[in-house]
């Protein structure tokens, strides 16, 4: 399970979150890589948070403007090992394809 336990609450990443997160934002997977930082960052916190819970069927009591609050208050330590998580669960199982890859001879 791609899920990370940050301040307190539980973070999912994945493909239900990534699903939250296109469906709630509009944009394409292509497109979060365009994204600047600072704008995409609250996103990604609060559908990941969003998604998880949904899945455990709790009441959504927070809005973007509590995530907003949540990095300012926490932002190093935080947003530094939110998206550890989220690269590590976008490459985790990733199959590597080694026809691309040079070979290079020792000298």
């Amino acid at each position: 399970m791609n899920k990370k336990t940050l301040l307190g609450r539980e973070f999912h990443f994945g493909i239900g979150f990534l699903n939250e997160l296109l469906d709630g934002t509009g944009l394409k997977l292509d497109e979060l890589g365009t994204q600047d930082d600072a704008v995409l960052m609250p996103k990604l916190v609060f559908y990941s948070l969003l998604y998880s819970y949904k899945r455990s069927g709790k009441e959504v009591d927070f809005t973007i403007y509590d995530v907003h609050d949540m990095i300012d208050a926490n932002e190093d330590d935080f947003c530094v090992s939110f998206m550890t998580a989220f690269y590590d669960s976008m490459n985790k199982d990733v199959p590597v394809d080694n026809s691309k890859k040079k070979a290079t001879a020792k000298k």
